[in-house]
């Protein structure tokens, strides 16, 4: 990894234990050993680690993770449900409290600053559009009831899925978190034709 690399998941790292207002850059530069000419040769400033953070780190990521949802092997509720499995095997018990770096972000930045709520809100619209896509696939292909409306079920799924988060964090329980993710599974599941 560069150090531009670096400098961008050292930053991740703390600010995924602070908040971006928690994190201090000053601390990571001089945990990395490296100058601040360094840090400033790549970002003027905090804000622009932070953006940075979302666009190159986060924002792939979850775009990525939905991205295959249609599939000729798969029933498309099937694959929705193996994303969220596939979502939550990325947090463990020691790793919960700490929540989704996603709704981490868009609960504390989102109301204090437009660069954050438009990169933030754009990620979930991706998500949304995604998962949006899929469910008419399936409504196309009968596979799926038709009363499912695409897009109040695309943000009913991400929300329930930031929900889980919150609650899992909130009680420092991986096993609240996934069971939570469970329901919604279930719920899902219902609406398969």
């Amino acid at each position: 990894m560069d150090t531009r690399g670096e400098i961008l998941q050292k930053n991740f790292e703390a600010m995924r234990l602070h908040g971006f207002q928690g994190l201090r850059t000053d601390k990571v530069i001089a945990q990395m050993g490296i100058t601040k000419g360094a840090f400033y040769h790549y970002f003027k400033d905090k804000l622009n680690v932070g953006y940075a953070i979302v666009d190159e780190l986060i924002a792939p990521g979850y775009k990525q993770a939905w991205i295959n949802l249609v599939r000729d092997d798969m029933h498309i509720i099937d694959a929705i449900a193996e994303t969220l499995n596939m979502i939550a095997g990325y947090s463990t018990q020691e790793t919960i409290h700490l929540g989704c770096p996603l709704n981490n972000l868009i609960q504390e930045m989102s109301p204090l600053d437009e660069g954050f709520n438009k990169r933030l809100s754009a990620i979930l619209d991706d998500e949304r559009k995604l998962i949006k896509a899929a469910l008419k696939a399936g409504l196309e292909n009968k596979t799926i009831k038709s009363e499912v409306d695409p897009d109040a079920l695309a943000y009913f799924i991400l929300a329930s899925l930031e929900g889980s988060y919150t609650i899992g964090k909130s009680f420092n329980s991986y096993t609240k978190f996934k069971s939570c993710i469970a329901q919604l599974i279930q719920i899902l599941n219902s609406y398969k034709q």
